[in-house]
């Protein structure tokens, strides 16, 4: 049987299995080392660590959690790791997932955008249990609190390696598994709501509906112009005009460009003068 070698944070480990599960675990390392140069550029530290946190307390009771974190002088940088029964390895990491971060010495908590901006009000945390066990991307927020006993470590050592292949996975953006992945978890929460609610009236675990579904586009590479057409396809204007029962047809339009030309070709034949 053949075996992988991967690293996450400070660990390293193998991973037996066939080669189809292997390539189903780089998609996810690759997934995380974008995760965790984000970390790096945050924090402006080499090291990114692997912890694992026993105990939390939520809004159901206790829970542990996996965590991916960097350090400065003053605060922690966090991105959470979710559990997850759709890859071998059973975890994943957030393609629309903020850097969460603690001041040790104030107590003041923030978070980063994936685009690298300061979000100084925190959004709206899941407990565990809200998470679709399905999902393989987009973890779940942890309380402020929680990070009121963790301190910086005494010494720090570089990660040996790591920042030519985070900086080569970010320069390749993401693949199509990792875009599919992301498409499955969003379609995963957006069906927990009637069909016929507007988007615009739907928050998930973690944002509003219409903001993911714009972030998604974003992830995929998507502009405004490309957006513009699919909301065309589906006769609205805005992201926020949408039901959720329209969603599944957007998500594919934007994920695959050919989707959306057939889509568009849609009754034009009727306009023809033959």
């Amino acid at each position: 049987m053949p075996t992988g070698h991967f690293s996450i944070g400070d660990l390293s480990f193998s991973f037996e299995g066939d080669l189809a599960e292997l390539a189903h675990c780089q998609e996810l390392i690759r997934e995380i080392d974008r995760a965790e140069q984000r970390l790096r550029r945050a924090s402006g530290s080499d090291q990114v660590v692997l912890i694992y946190d026993r105990d939390l307390e939520g809004e159901r009771g206790t829970f542990d959690k996996m965590r991916l974190r960097a350090y400065d002088e003053e605060n922690n940088y966090t991105i959470d790791i979710g559990e997850t029964d759709n890859n071998p390895l059973g975890i994943y990491v957030g393609y629309d997932q903020n850097i969460e971060v603690y001041n040790r010495e104030s107590g003041n908590t923030w978070q980063i955008d994936p685009e690298g901006h300061r979000v100084d009000s925190p959004k709206e945390e899941p407990s565990p249990k809200e998470q679709p066990e399905s999902q393989t991307r987009g973890g779940a927020r942890r309380a402020a609190t929680q990070e009121a006993s963790r301190d910086a470590p005494s010494s720090a050592r570089p990660a040996s390696g790591q920042s030519g292949t985070d900086s080569q996975a970010e320069a390749e953006g993401p693949s199509e598994a990792e875009i599919r992945s992301a498409s499955d978890v969003l379609l995963d929460r957006a069906s927990r709501h009637p069909p016929e609610q507007r988007v615009g009236e739907t928050t998930l675990p973690g944002g509003p509906l219409a903001e993911k579904i714009q972030g998604f586009a974003r992830y995929c590479g998507r502009d405004e112009g490309y957006l513009h057409r699919v909301l065309d396809v589906q006769g609205v204007s805005s992201v926020h005009a949408l039901t959720v029962g329209q969603v599944p047809g957007v998500i594919e339009m934007i994920r695959d460009e050919e989707t959306l030309r057939q889509n568009e070709g849609f009754g034009q034949d009727d306009d023809l003068p033959f």
